[in-house]
């Protein structure tokens, strides 16, 4: 055991003096060692268990660890130890397992050391050669430091304080080792910077996306159509028109039912209206001269309802937009003498008025 003992310190003191300079630790990583250390065990002096009074003792062990992040790894060990008591000078076998903690400083660096600082736990069996057998449980604090020496392989030293906690009673140990490095990861390699080379400025001319003769900057109204005529803000020049659309709808002797023969016409009203949702509609309801003049100016605004009703239910033609008004007697169109006169005279008149901007063109 003294003999490991003395390799892992001879490689901790030699392999520093092989490197040139230290290495950059990876960001995560496994690494598999070995370990020799010695144990003062002054604190367990005299006590009462022979298991417990040992003399200092030299102890070497192999050790895995992983490094999560540049902060935080984790450490297994198994280690054996052949101490003596103090008081008898017999022989025994320890052997111990533990499982620890540490925390790193991820940039802090002490001529390219690098330190920690760990907490964990140790199980020991302790077998004496007279039969005797104990076992412990301990909790440890410890420190150190770590340095790269080459790309794989790794040194550390530092001190364990372990308090038995049955016993109370406090044990150092100071160690070494040495570590390879397998599964590393590293930071990404930055990108290179972009070559750039200086060239002439070159001033784009002035855009004129829409191609109306007004640039951009100076363009009011994008997007003008081709062809347009615009003023010197951009915007399409234009003429307003007036709408104007009539229909007829006849009407049988003393009816207000509107016909099905001539919904197509008051579909392509409805039409025009929804093409210029501005305009309005005026409906005039007429009759013919039979009946009282009293009685046909009521029914000559009931047939006028009646077809604001179809443009209404039948094709969606907002009812604040329709105005119905009715006539009566007074307006034929036809004479009142005979059947067909009187037919044409029983009608419904449709007046859509507005106005539209249509685009001037070049």
């Amino acid at each position: 055991m003294r003999m490991t003992y003395l390799a892992a310190v001879c490689a901790t003191i030699c392999l520093p003096s092989l490197a040139v300079s230290a290495e950059n630790f990876p960001l995560s990583y496994w690494t598999v060692g070995i370990e020799g250390s010695h144990v003062d065990s002054g604190n367990s002096r005299n006590k009462s268990v022979v298991q417990d009074n040992f003399s200092n003792y030299y102890e070497g062990g192999i050790n895995v660890t992983h490094q999560f992040n540049p902060n935080w790894s984790v450490l297994l060990q198994g280690s054996y130890a052949e101490p003596e008591t103090r008081a008898t000078g017999i022989d025994t076998e320890l052997l111990r397992f533990s499982i620890g903690g540490r925390a790193h400083p991820a940039k802090f660096r002490l001529a390219g050391w690098r330190p920690f600082g760990g907490l964990g736990y140790s199980y020991t069996d302790i077998d004496v050669t007279s039969g005797v057998s104990k076992n412990e449980d301990a909790i440890f604090l410890e420190g150190g430091m770590q340095r790269m020496v080459a790309p794989r392989f790794m040194i550390e030293a530092g001190v364990r304080a372990r308090t038995e906690l049955d016993d109370g009673y406090v044990d150092g140990q100071y160690f070494a080792g040495v570590h390879y490095l397998f599964n590393r990861k590293f930071p990404s390699a930055p990108k290179p910077a972009a070559v750039t080379t200086t060239k002439p400025a070159v001033v784009p001319p002035p855009k004129d996306s829409d191609g109306d003769g007004v640039i951009d900057e100076l363009d009011k109204c994008p997007n003008t159509p081709q062809g347009a005529l615009v003023d010197s803000d951009g915007c399409p020049k234009e003429l307003t028109k007036e709408i104007r659309e009539t229909l007829y709808v006849e009407f049988e002797l003393d009816k207000t039912e509107v016909r099905r023969q001539f919904f197509p016409e008051i579909a392509k009203l409805a039409k025009v209206m929804k093409q210029y949702p501005t305009s309005s509609i005026l409906l005039e309801g007429h009759t013919d001269s039979t009946g009282s003049a009293s009685y046909n100016q009521k029914l000559s605004k009931s047939r006028a309802d009646a077809v604001m009703k179809v443009l209404v239910n039948e094709f969606g033609i907002d009812t604040n937009r329709i105005t119905t008004t009715g006539m009566g007697e007074s307006q034929p169109i036809a004479t009142n003498s005979t059947a067909e006169g009187r037919a044409q005279n029983r009608r419904v008149e449709a007046i859509v008025t507005g106005k539209y901007s249509e685009l001037i063109k070049k």
